[in-house]
């Protein structure tokens, strides 16, 4: 079956700790603990300095936001980003890995920035205590833009400001997203120059190595190096390893779920056109799984895979969902 073999090679892919030698940085799990862990502030600044405009300089992060601790509830939307912390200069930046095809990516981004950016202030303060919040999308996908011509390996990264039309004129710094199309990088690493370009290459190939199979010339770059070391799952502390493990298995057990409801027929029952009712309550079922797989930031092409459901369908499903 398919999706036996495919399950296989993904549960090969995001099993425990014992597998992988380095984290995947691409992923919630890998990402939060590597960027998420305080003893690696260092390795956040200089993703942040990597990441966000040239004017912007990030030179110390005074504190974090745990988003586990501190989620938005709102219209029944759970809402919460990967990472928020506070720049020496009362700047907020929140850092989300997105590996799905977003269709809403900026609504989605305005709509969780918005409640961060209004919580900055307490009862009888004043706008002015307001700070800029940048609001980073580090994608597993690439944006549609009107000039695709313009959009490259050296040219992935976007900044969205608050601007006037006809003047060009930047509204006072509010709001403001970045988007990080790593989809759009292709280069190997003998053509990587810049720290950008190694920071690149190791998100999405450095979980690939093992510990003595790492080029030299990563290990001779310190932003690499540094990174490397911090994505060593070996050393990991006990509770740091359990927390990460934990994340790491709740992809895998949406995949379980679905491979023993496929066991049980219902993928089967809806390509052969069973009774109405009992399809429709299959069709229910199948797309409560389907949910969790986008809450888990699966691609629409995994879900397809996975699922056999066509992109259409699932785009609908993301768009009232």
């Amino acid at each position: 079956m398919l999706l036996k073999n495919t399950m296989n090679s993904f549960t090969t892919s995001t099993s425990s700790v014992q597998g992988r030698t380095y984290v995947n940085l691409m992923s919630d799990a890998g990402f939060k603990a590597v960027y998420g862990d305080k003893n690696n502030k260092s390795l956040l600044i200089e993703l942040l300095n990597c990441f966000l405009p040239q004017e912007v300089k990030v030179r110390d992060i005074l504190s974090y936001l745990d988003r586990e601790q501190d989620p938005v509830i709102d219209t029944g939307k759970r809402t919460y980003l990967d990472l928020i912390c506070k720049g020496e200069d009362g700047s907020i930046f929140s850092v989300e890995v997105q590996q799905r095809d977003e269709k809403k990516i900026f609504e989605r981004c305005m709509y969780y920035g918005s409640d961060i950016y209004r919580n900055q202030l307490s009862e009888n303060e004043y706008y002015t205590h307001l700070k800029p919040l940048y609001v980073i999308g580090i994608l597993g996908t690439n944006l549609t833009h009107e000039n695709e011509s313009s959009w490259d390996t050296d040219n992935l990264i976007s900044h969205y400001y608050q601007v006037e039309k006809r003047t060009k004129e930047f509204a006072p710094s509010t709001i403001i997203l970045t988007f990080v199309e790593t989809a759009r990088f292709t280069k190997d690493l003998s053509q990587c120059k810049s720290n950008l370009d190694y920071l690149l290459y190791w998100f999405l190939n450095g979980w690939k190595y093992n510990k003595t199979g790492i080029p030299e010339a990563l290990e001779d770059i310190p932003i690499t190096e540094k990174l490397s070391r911090a994505c060593e799952i070996a050393a990991f502390s006990p509770s740091k390893r359990t927390v990460y493990n934990k994340y790491m298995m709740t992809e895998l057990d949406i995949f379980n779920q679905l491979h023993y409801a496929k066991e049980d027929g219902f993928t089967e029952g809806l390509a052969k056109g069973e009774a109405k009712g009992k399809a429709e309550g299959k069709a229910e079922g199948k797309a409560e799984i389907i949910k969790s797989m986008i809450n888990n930031h699966l691609t629409v092409e995994q879900i397809c895979l996975y699922t056999g459901v066509s992109e259409s369908e699932i785009d609908k499903l993301i768009e009232s969902y």
